[in-house]
């Protein structure tokens, strides 16, 4: 008697499938997998934004006026910049690639006592923003400093 060597037909088909089923599953996870790489390097990117206005501003807590009321929903000037890719401050209005909002504001409690908030987000509105920053995504920090020196 002869052994019969080799795959049939229906074998080969049924590898086949598996196989592509698994590379398209793979190329599924590969497209989610970058992009939640970029969003967590976006997300970085504005900690890293917040971050160093809050020291800025810290910095110089004696000399900082108190915001206007809505400085942190809405741009207002003086309270906002607008970044490029890298954190530098562009020129120009909204075509930046980060928007920077923040707000000071005395405590109810203890007039020498200053609340300070940053909020950095991408210029990727969602659908049906408002403005430049009404996204999901944000870097949000928040202080409370003294006015006066220890």
């Amino acid at each position: 008697m002869r052994t019969a060597r080799g795959t049939t037909l229906v074998e080969a088909i049924v590898a086949i499938g598996i196989l592509a089923g698994t590379v398209v599953a793979l190329a599924g996870l590969s497209s989610v997998a970058m992009r939640h790489a970029a969003i967590a390097r976006e997300r970085s990117m504005a900690t890293i934004m917040a971050f160093q206005k809050m020291e800025a501003l810290c910095r110089d807590v004696s000399s900082i006026a108190a915001s206007p009321a809505n400085a942190w929903s809405v741009d207002t000037p003086g309270y906002l910049e607008y970044l490029d890719a890298r954190g530098n401050v562009t020129g120009g209005g909204p075509g930046g690639a980060y928007v920077r909002r923040w707000s000071v504001a005395p405590l109810p409690s203890d007039a020498s006592l200053l609340a300070i908030q940053v909020d950095v987000a991408p210029c990727r509105p969602m659908p049906g923003a408002t403005q430049c920053g009404d996204v999901v995504s944000h870097a949000r920090l928040a202080t409370v400093r003294s006015r006066v020196a220890w």
